[in-house]
């Protein structure tokens, strides 16, 4: 403020200076009912001077504004910061504020050390990503992410894993080579079996059954099952074919292969096959039957896992 004072002070000294120099006649005014009468360089001075004292006033009004501005900002930074600790330490008290409102309101989202979706003005988004976190599938393209985004690609994920259609379409476009893979997983389920083969993705459980009405002994060499799998499968394919062609489809899964002969009671193929593989699970089993128990294969595994 000081400045301006002197530079406006100072050019309107030079002006009037000017003026004098230029034009050193006088000029008559009649303010309210009296002629003055002055040189035309003093009129400008007081005019110019009049002009300085608003713009003077008006200035210094806008900087006392300012200045209890930034005091209500600092005041309310001061809560909001306090708020937020109370939030994050489960304390009850929240104070309000005079300026930063919508930030302040903003705090209450915060539970700890986690963030809750309290839709707030201005943050709306926050709700859209709480259901992107719980699997929804939300059109965050309003937001423009970029595509290696954490968003986007939950987006993606949330998208193949709800629309099989989608997995199709996209499985051949996306580059980032996790959400390629989950779509190949969910694309292999009705894609045709020399078709998923073309692709050097581990084969799992889901996508042979997926397949089981058909010859899936190709993707079989492309599996590593858990024992419990490799039993779902025999049991899916239990009574689905011609017995000897099922016990042919799975003679590659040591484990569902066995439980399969106990199913289909050949105890002695199924003891030999126990036996060379160390399938020590089903040893109990067999020395059941052996001593006469009546005892149904899969009541035995209910009463055993």
């Amino acid at each position: 403020m000081r400045r301006y004072l002197i530079f406006s002070i100072t050019l309107i000294a030079l002006i009037g200076l000017f003026v004098f120099i230029e034009d050193n006649s006088t000029t008559t005014f009649n303010i309210l009912g009296v002629d003055i009468t002055l040189p035309n360089a003093l009129w400008v001075i007081i005019f110019l001077s009049i002009f300085l004292i608003f713009t003077t006033i008006y200035l210094s009004f806008t900087m006392l504004k300012n200045i209890f501005y930034k005091k209500r900002v600092e005041g309310d930074i001061k809560k909001i910061l306090e708020n937020i600790k109370n939030k994050i330490l489960f304390i009850n008290s929240f104070k309000d504020v005079k300026v930063l409102k919508e930030i302040n309101n903003f705090t209450k989202n915060i539970a700890g050390l986690k963030i809750k979706a309290i839709e707030t003005t201005n943050f709306e988004y926050i709700s859209d990503l709480e259901k992107l976190e719980n699997g929804e599938v939300v059109d965050i393209s309003k937001y423009k992410l970029p595509k290696d985004n954490y968003w986007h690609k939950l987006y993606l994920k949330n998208k193949i894993l709800s629309d099989e259609n989608f997995a199709k379409e996209e499985f051949k476009k996306l580059k980032d080579e996790e959400l390629k893979k989950l779509a190949f997983y969910i694309w292999a389920k009705s894609a045709k079996i020399n078709e998923i083969l073309k692709y050097n993705y581990e084969i799992t459980k889901d996508i042979i059954l997926a397949h089981i009405n058909e010859d899936f002994s190709s993707l079989l060499k492309r599996t590593k099952l858990t024992p419990l799998e490799e039993i779902e499968i025999a049991k899916a394919i239990y009574q689905t074919k011609d017995p000897d062609k099922e016990l042919e489809m799975i003679k590659d899964l040591k484990w569902g292969y066995a439980y399969l002969l106990l199913k289909y009671e050949h105890l002695d193929l199924a003891k030999e096959i126990i036996e060379q593989n160390n399938l020590k699970f089903f040893e109990y089993y067999l020395k059941l039957k052996e001593c006469g128990e009546r005892v149904e294969i899969d009541e035995y595994l209910q009463s055993r896992l």
